[in-house]
């Protein structure tokens, strides 16, 4: 079964969240790829500083924010953060002009 890894730029969502909130909430993605993800990785300022294992996703169903998604889950264990912090450079290469969502297989890491 394919894995992957979402990538979310965080920076923004920091200011007035946590890094739970900042990463799980309010994400124009593929709501194809959701059944795949298996970590969900927040990236502030080019650097790996949370990741969390999303165990539901939701689509917000009406507002501003009308068909974006986001998750519950819980925090990733310390071994598989320190490994995404060792390969964030190429974590990083993931992401297009501007987009603050990105995907990566777990396969292509290991």
């Amino acid at each position: 079964m394919k894995e992957e890894i979402v990538l979310f730029k965080i920076h923004k969502g920091l200011k007035d969240r946590d890094h739970y909130e900042a990463t799980r909430k309010h994400w124009r993605m593929s709501k194809k790829r959701i059944e795949y993800i298996k970590y969900a990785v927040g990236i502030n300022q080019g650097k790996v500083e949370c990741v969390y294992q999303p165990t539901s996703w939701v689509v917000v169903e009406e507002g501003e924010l009308k068909g974006r998604l986001q998750f519950e889950g819980s925090e990733a264990s310390s071994d598989i953060i320190h490994k995404l912090q060792r390969v964030q450079d190429q974590l990083l290469k993931k992401f297009g002009a501007g987009n603050p969502v990105a995907y990566i297989s777990l396969s292509e890491l290991e």
